[in-house]
This record gives structure tokens, sequence and C-alpha cells, in this order.
């Protein structure tokens, strides 16, 4: 075998070799893709249910919340108030609006331990594709009940000490769930994912260097709290803060 055949069979080799190690990492690459947790993507929508506005527009502001966090009642209840223009905002400046719900204040307070059941009813909810039913009239019955009154609605006013389960049921039933509702809640159905939701949140947070709810993320814009005297200007001056960025 002469030196041009040695050469032309060691370049057949070569790339023969190289091409079994491209396709093995080619490979290795598509079994990461496949199996990776869904929403490793932090920036991402995590559930089309929980949204405002077009899914794919230019702007993504970010809510996230616990059920029974005040600041984060009044701050929803001045969108409520005003949710002709908030969502004419959205469409003017091609923003999409999410709600991420955790049960962050889990841990703080006597009102916390209630955080994890309303999120897990909020969830189930979900399930029935009626998160903003529930999100709103949740928002209403709290304040009727505990926040208008002076109880629950700061961090030095009385706790909220008497929430059974029979009342996250009960806002459910109000809007027309039914059974399959009272089985999500019941079985805990939706834990798993409330406690992803707050871990994942906790991440973003700690990386940021904020603490507290809300937590708002719009662009560039990340600011926590909603004070009790606040409105819809306050909304407002968040969406401005968030294009501006």
């Amino acid at each position: 075998m002469n030196n041009t055949e040695i050469e032309k069979k060691s370049g057949i080799g070569a790339l023969v070799r190289f091409s079994v190690l491209a396709l093995i990492f080619i490979a290795i690459i598509a079994v990461i893709v496949i199996s990776a947790p869904k929403n490793e993507d932090l920036s991402g929508i995590w559930d089309e249910r929980t949204i405002l506005g077009n899914k794919d527009a230019k702007n993504h502001y970010v809510m996230t919340t616990d059920i029974m966090c005040p600041y984060c009642d009044y701050f929803s209840r001045a969108i409520m108030s005003n949710q002709e223009e908030f969502e004419k905002y959205l469409a003017e400046h091609d923003i999409v609006y999410e709600m991420r719900i955790t049960d962050f204040l889990n841990e703080y307070g006597e009102a916390g331990v209630y955080s994890e059941n309303a999120a897990e009813a909020t969830l189930c909810a979900t399930e029935e594709n009626r998160f903003w039913d529930y999100y709103h009239t949740t928002m209403t019955t709290l304040d009727n009940d505990y926040h208008s009154k002076g109880i629950g609605n700061s961090k030095t006013a009385p706790h909220i000490t008497d929430i059974t389960d029979e009342y996250w049921l009960n806002i459910g039933h109000s809007i027309g769930l039914g059974e399959s509702f009272d089985n999500c809640y019941k079985n805990h159905e939706q834990l798993d994912k409330v406690r992803e939701n707050t871990s994942k949140t906790a991440k973003i947070m700690q990386k940021s260097g904020t603490s507290g709810m809300p937590y708002f993320k719009f662009n560039k814009f990340e600011t926590t709290g909603f004070d009790t005297s606040w409105g819809w200007e306050y909304v407002k001056k968040y969406l401005d803060a968030g294009l501006e960025s």
C-alpha cells in the first residue's frame, strides 16, 4: 500500500470518527432537552391560563403573589376597579400580564398558615379554566370579610384566624365550580405545583436580591410591595417603569 492510499484511508477513518462523535453529541443534547424539567425558563410564561393580553406580546409583565398577602389584594383590586383601562394599556403597549400564584407567606405570620390552602384552591380553579373568576372573587371576598374591617390588611393589623377549607370551596361554588374542583382541593392535587411555583419564585427573588410580596418583574424593572393607600395611579407607575427600563 503506497503513501497516497494510506493517507486516503486515514482521512476516511478520521471522518468516520468525527461523524460518530458528532452523532453521539447530538444524541446527548437531545436527551438533555427532552428530559429537562418544564418551565425551567423562568422568564417565560408559566401558565397561559393566568395571563391577560397577547401571549406573544413584546413585553412580559409578571406579578407573583400570595393570596393571603393584603398588599397583593390592594394592587389587584386597584386593577379590578380600572379593568377596562388596564386591558387597554396592555393592548396599546403590547404587554402580556401574567400572574403567578405561590404560598410564599406560608411561614410568615398567622395568616400565612392559610396561604397554602388558598394557593391550592386557586390552582384547582385554574384547572377548570376559571382562574380569573376565582381570583377576582377571592380578592373581593377577602376584602369584604377581613381587609375592609381592619383584619389581616397589614403587618400590624389583627391576624386572620378563622378561615376553614369550606371558605375556599364556597368561593368556587359561588362561581359555579363543582365536584371536580372540590375533589382537586380536598385531595391536594395541586399542592406539588404550589410548592414548585414557590420554590422557583424564591430562587428568582434570591438572585435579584428582592424580598416580599407582591413581586413584580417587567423587563428590567423589578420591585416588591404595594401600599394599602395606593390606587390605579401607582399601578400605572409600575407599568410605565417597566416600559422605560
